[in-house]
């Protein structure tokens, strides 16, 4: 179980830091999932932690309501919201995150209830029936634009003539309107959502 369970971790610390150390992370990455490949599955707990190392966070989910752990359910929904949210899919991830927070009240899980809540705030950016596009500004498209060529705050500063703090809001407005949590799921909702083809 501590196999998995370790991976289901060492995936979450990945996810966190790929911004910012994506080669490191790659390598990360590929080391675990050679480790993965020589563990078993023995029992319901165990496979819990291999669907959340494997990114299947609503089997994951699912499987820890049935192993009666809330904690563990809710974070798992949240992390699925996150990605539903990075994919467009606004209404799915609200749904996740509306079974999340009780979850995470009833156990006075403040850490875990502040992170559910401010996805929720992000999720709730877009208005029914809008285009991500519309909710951008011109001047965060062209940051947008520059995040999904990999570009830090202060690459971007120099090429736009503005101050690296100003393309950090520019990065956070960004991630809240889009309902992301990275600059890579930032970006991988820009080419999702075509949001950069004009």
């Amino acid at each position: 179980m501590l196999g998995w369970r370790l991976l289901a971790l060492l995936r979450v610390v990945c996810d966190a830091a790929q911004d910012a150390e994506p080669a490191r992370t790659d390598a990360v990455r590929r080391h675990a999932a050679e480790v993965a490949a020589e563990l078993t599955v023995i029992g319901p707990v165990v496979e819990a932690y291999r669907l959340s190392y494997s990114g299947d966070f609503d089997a994951a989910a699912a499987a820890w309501e049935r192993l009666r752990r809330p904690h563990n359910r809710a974070k798992a929904l949240l992390r699925a919201a996150g990605h539903a949210a990075a994919g467009g899919d606004r209404e799915g991830a609200a749904t996740r995150l509306k079974a999340a927070l009780p979850l995470a009240q009833a156990l006075r899980a403040a850490p875990l209830v502040a992170d559910i809540e401010a996805l929720s705030r992000r999720v709730g950016g877009l208005q029914p029936g809008q285009e991500p596009s519309e909710l951008l500004t011109p001047r965060e498209l062209e940051v947008l634009r520059l995040v999904t060529l990999g570009r830090t705050n202060r690459d971007i500063a120099t090429e736009l003539f503005i101050s690296a703090k100003t393309v950090s809001v520019h990065v956070s407005n960004i991630l809240a309107k889009l309902g992301v949590t990275t600059r890579g799921e930032a970006a991988a909702a820009a080419h999702r959502l075509s949001l950069l083809s004009s």
